[in-house]
């Protein structure tokens, strides 16, 4: 009977990897047969389904953007779906599914009836776990808090293995990566600015502040902009101050903001770092500003700047 396999992802990288484990899975040697649904269209997979083979006695066929099936005529959706349901084939297909949300779609409801579905998601990947690993099995020693910080740089597998390439070659000979390794070789996120702007303010510490402002007008930000971003960062520094009091941990935090674990971490250490008067204190006069500069009683520019120098 055929085998038919769905992959939800949110990075491509991560779907290369589970393909190449169902790949393994089979015991198969040959290269994948890849499709994309959108160029190639729903019968072009159902003929190669169906299709009799003269040189694999079964086909590894990989259907790329496979969202697009779900647009077809009725007809070539029921022809691909007998193809999936074919007792005497011992095909196996896979249709990716790259950042797809409507999975109660009826149609796709019908495509996963005939197949198992991998939910490979950024978010519920211990990407820890991965760097320590890929690391170790290139024989490199990371600290710890390095791997922290190099995992709350990422928000996909993809750039993740980039920067371990990217550590692994600047750090060829020494074998050994600090966090001092990772502040110089990884830029830092608009986040991690936005971070270090926050901390800044909550310490007082103007010098910084200023250097931050700097930093975002050198990403040609608008002083307007970065004032609704840190009014959005301080409410999620709030809100995490809260949960962590409700007694909420680094693996909630984490699934709560669909975001790593390393970046949960840091989330949480900035949180129990300041305490809920200051921080909402600076989401009253930031709340205040804005609307100054919203109704034109401000310039932006100079009120941003005042904030920071008051």
């Amino acid at each position: 009977m055929a085998a038919n396999f769905i992959i939800l992802a949110d990075d491509s990288l991560a779907v290369d990897r589970k393909i190449e484990e169902i790949k393994k899975g089979f015991n198969l040697d040959s290269d994948p047969i890849i499709y994309s649904a959108d160029e190639e269209g729903t019968y072009a997979i159902v003929d190669e389904l169906t299709t009799i083979s003269l040189f694999e006695e079964t086909k590894f066929v990989v259907v790329r953007r496979a969202e697009a099936l779900l647009a077809k005529t009725d007809h070539a959706f029921l022809d691909l779906l007998k193809a999936m349901n074919n007792q005497n084939s011992s095909n196996i297909l896979v249709l990716v599914f790259l950042y797809y949300q409507d999975v109660q779609n009826e149609q796709y409801q019908k495509l996963k009836r005939f197949s198992s579905v991998f939910e490979v998601k950024t978010k519920n990947m211990n990407l820890e776990e991965y760097a320590a690993n890929a690391f170790m099995e290139e024989g490199f020693q990371i600290e710890s808090d390095a791997i922290k910080l190099l995992v709350s740089y990422t928000d996909s597998f993809s750039k993740l293995r980039g920067y371990i390439d990217q550590l692994e070659c600047y750090k060829a000979e020494e074998k050994y990566i600090t966090t001092q390794d990772i502040r110089k070789m990884i830029p830092e996120p608009l986040e991690d600015n936005v971070y270090g702007l926050i901390d800044a303010v909550l310490t007082n510490n103007k010098k910084l502040m200023m250097k931050g402002y700097q930093d975002m007008k050198l990403r040609s930000m608008q002083p307007s902009n970065l004032i609704s971003l840190l009014i959005n960062k301080f409410q999620e520094l709030y809100n995490v101050n809260i949960l962590i009091k409700a007694g909420m941990n680094q693996a909630g935090i984490a699934e709560l903001f669909h975001i790593s674990s390393g970046r949960a971490y840091y989330m949480i250490k900035n949180a129990k770092e300041h305490s809920l008067e200051n921080i909402l204190r600076q989401l009253e006069e930031l709340n205040t500003l804005d609307i100054q500069i919203k109704t034109g009683k401000i310039d932006q520019n100079m009120g941003l700047e005042l904030y920071f120098l008051r």
